[in-house]
């Protein structure tokens, strides 16, 4: 191991998760260890931004914004590399944030939310499920929420709630309708610095730790990247496993994970609004 990640390491273990390990290690953890699941979100606007993510190490599953120059192409890389593919679909969200192609929004009736959406997963190939772009508004809407889990259901995909609202009601919609799904625990970046990103990862692995999973999501920031190239290849050494969104579900029917909790809500971009990334930035600036 490098001076690098030998210093990750031991920075990493600061917090009391790396001292709880052993103490959790009798009870009755998803495969008698903890697992992580990391989605990047974003990808397919940037070429460059999407390769570098696509080649991180591991178990990575990748959130492809539809219509985008280069969503096609890079998420037939990441499927020829072994990587998870999922729709990013871009959702109405209340500051009014531009949502670009292939948007979804309360305006739309229940025909045209299926067309669109269906054109949307068509544009992803290899799509197994799919996560919100923004939509602090389109997810408090259950009957929208109701004809989306009605396509993800039909398609036999699942769905992960981003969680842009803490009012959200994707999750229990997908849970309604019997659609296989996942809740965001931990953004990883909403702050694109090495030092946010590095206390945003070390919450994960407590919660990793402590409930026996956790879900992050990132973005292809440089920062992050360059972060995660050195922090995923020594998670075996903090006894924590990798493991994509769609392993995470099939682990889910074991006992002994529990799903359905309502994540830790964060002050998010600075702002009082809970939408992230690029645009949520610009748009303070």
């Amino acid at each position: 191991m490098g001076i690098v990640n030998r210093f990750l390491l031991l920075t990493l273990c600061i917090l009391p998760s790396c001292f709880v390990v052993r103490a959790f290690a009798d009870q009755t953890f998803i495969n008698e260890q903890p697992v992580m699941a990391i989605i990047i979100d974003d990808i397919g606007d940037n070429r460059s931004k999407g390769l570098a993510a696509i080649d991180l190490p591991g178990a990575l599953t990748y959130a492809f914004l539809p219509h985008t120059p280069y969503s096609f192409e890079l998420a037939q890389r990441a499927h020829d590399l072994g990587k998870e593919v999922i729709l990013h679909a871009p959702m109405e969200n209340k500051a009014g944030l531009r949502l670009g192609p292939g948007a979804l929004t309360q305006q739309h009736s229940s025909q045209k939310l299926s067309q669109i959406l269906n054109g949307n997963l068509d544009a992803i190939p290899y799509a197994v499920g799919m996560n919100n772009h923004m939509g602090s508004l389109l997810t408090e809407d259950r009957q929208k929420m109701d004809d989306v889990m009605s396509i993800v259901r039909q398609r036999n995909l699942f769905f992960l709630d981003s969680v842009t609202t803490p009012n959200t009601v994707a999750w229990k919609a997908a849970q309604d309708q019997g659609v296989p799904f996942l809740v965001r625990d931990v953004f990883l970046d909403n702050q694109p610095r090495r030092d946010y990103i590095h206390n945003q990862f070390k919450q994960a692995l407590s919660l990793a730790v402590t409930q026996g999973h956790a879900v992050v999501i990132g973005h292809p920031y440089p920062e992050t990247i360059a972060y995660l190239s050195e922090v995923l290849p020594i998670l075996a050494h903090l006894e924590v496993k990798l493991v994509t969104a769609s392993e995470l579900l099939s682990l889910r029917a074991q006992p002994s994970l529990v799903v359905a909790h309502q994540p830790q809500r964060e002050p998010l971009c600075g702002d009082k609004t809970l939408e992230c990334g690029s645009a949520a930035r610009t748009i303070k600036q």
